[in-house]
């Protein structure tokens, strides 16, 4: 088998389109294949659908693809641009392979996408050999495309909390259905007013803010009085992770405080009195 027919039946390449030409450079270990439709072809108008519009004109645009073994692959190709004698408009044709305005295959996305839910973003671009924002670009727009099919119309229970985006006071609210165990809404600060920012979103997504009937959050008094202002139905619970916490701290501190006082009896220990104990007379030191 030639290998343009083997790289073409590799990428599941259909008419009108091929693989005309590979070229690999071992210096760089960079494939690049060459990718090329059938003269005389024709394509639907990307705008309303009509068939068999005549290419008007080509661009030429590159893709990353997945590696072929250890070598970094590129995708070239000269996409068609139609004039549509329907609607009259001229646009360029959506290639099989890859989304629009996207600088890597459908395939490569697939692949940054699974390595972002492992690792962190720059993790994931040092990886492939390509910039952070790059990668920031695909997630963007997955996320985006999910959260417009997401259905929050079952959303009753909420977890409320925050995290720290980067060293410093730069916060990041996040609030997860606890019934359905998943991220709803995440947005940045930690004021009241992002209760009213995720009601909002609720509402967007098919959701009712009426509905919400429990939040479990920490002691924040921005969280709470924006629950109050914007969810007044919903009953408040204090997770118990913040209470424990507090609980910690108190204890901490009055161990600390016993420290102090016995360093402190035992570098000036008072005469005990007859039939005085030493642990009372360090109690009435105390007291002192």
């Amino acid at each position: 088998m030639e290998p343009t027919s083997l790289f073409s039946a590799a990428l599941g390449l259909s008419t009108p389109w091929s693989v005309k030409d590979v070229r690999f450079d071992p210096a760089t270990g960079r494939l690049e294949l060459e990718l090329g439709y059938r003269r005389g072809a024709r394509f639907a108008c990307p705008h309303c659908g009509a068939a068999h519009q005549p290419v008007h004109d080509t661009e030429k645009r590159q893709w990353r693809h997945l590696n072929f073994f250890q070598y970094e692959a590129y995708l070239q190709a000269k996409v068609p641009r139609v004039r549509c004698a329907s609607c009259g408009k001229t646009a360029q044709v959506q290639v099989p392979w890859a989304r629009a305005n996207s600088g890597f295959t459908q395939l490569m996305e697939a692949l940054i996408v699974t390595f972002a839910k492992a690792m962190p973003v720059a993790q994931v671009a040092q990886l492939l050999h390509v910039s952070d924002m790059r990668i920031w670009r695909v997630l963007d727009f997955y996320v985006e495309a999910a959260r417009a099919l997401d259905d929050q119309s079952q959303v009753k229970d909420l977890g409320l909390d925050e995290t720290a985006a980067r060293r410093g006071h730069d916060y990041i609210t996040v609030v997860h259905d606890l019934e359905a165990e998943r991220l709803v809404f995440a947005t940045e600060g930690r004021k009241a007013e992002v209760i009213g920012r995720f009601a909002d979103d609720l509402e967007a997504h098919g959701g009712c803010a009426e509905n919400i009937r429990a939040v479990c959050m920490d002691m924040a008094a921005s969280y709470r009085k924006g629950v109050e202002t914007e969810l007044p139905w919903a009953e408040i619970t204090f997770d118990e992770f913040h209470i424990i916490q507090l609980v910690n701290k108190a204890v901490d501190e009055v161990r600390r405080a016993e420290v102090k006082t016995e360093a402190r009896a035992q570098a000036h220990p008072l005469p005990v009195a007859e039939g005085q104990t030493a642990m009372e007379s360090s109690r009435w030191r105390t007291a002192l």
